[in-house]
């Protein structure tokens, strides 16, 4: 279960990183149309969040140290869900949550929060199968 909790995650991540990558210019419309950050923000916020899926995804995947790969994923998730909250409490509409960049263009909604919102519940999952099993050492 661990491994393919692992896979699942780094998959979600990876996919939602190279769609960005794949069109930063579409990502960074994405981020303007959240009205939060100063104009010479947008591509260096595109470049931090794509990059950081990219590195947490391929973290997960390669499964080195999964104890604090797992918990930068539920950080990274957490974090998406509590920024999706804030924006839909100021009642700003947002047309493409840019959860996949601007492919897969979805509204941004509730269960946009509710979905970072298991991804972060599975990534704490993980956390705990990741745990080192305590061995029995019998002279």
């Amino acid at each position: 279960m661990k491994t393919a909790l692992r896979i699942l995650l780094g998959l979600i991540l990876l996919t939602a990183s190279l769609a960005k990558l794949s069109n930063m210019s579409g990502f960074v419309a994405v981020l303007h149309s959240y009205r939060i950050f100063p104009p010479g923000l947008h591509w260096p916020a595109a470049i931090v969040v794509s990059g950081s899926e990219l590195a947490v995804g391929s973290w997960l995947w390669w499964g080195r140290r999964l104890r604090q790969a797992a918990w930068t994923s539920s950080a990274l998730h957490g974090v998406y869900a509590c920024f999706a909250a804030f924006m839909l409490l100021r009642n700003v509409p947002i047309l493409n949550c840019g959860c996949f960049g601007s492919y897969l263009a979805r509204p941004l909604s509730w269960m946009t929060v509710g979905q970072n919102l298991v991804l972060v519940a599975l990534s704490l999952l993980l956390v705990r199968l990741a745990r080192p099993t305590a061995s029995l050492y019998i002279r």
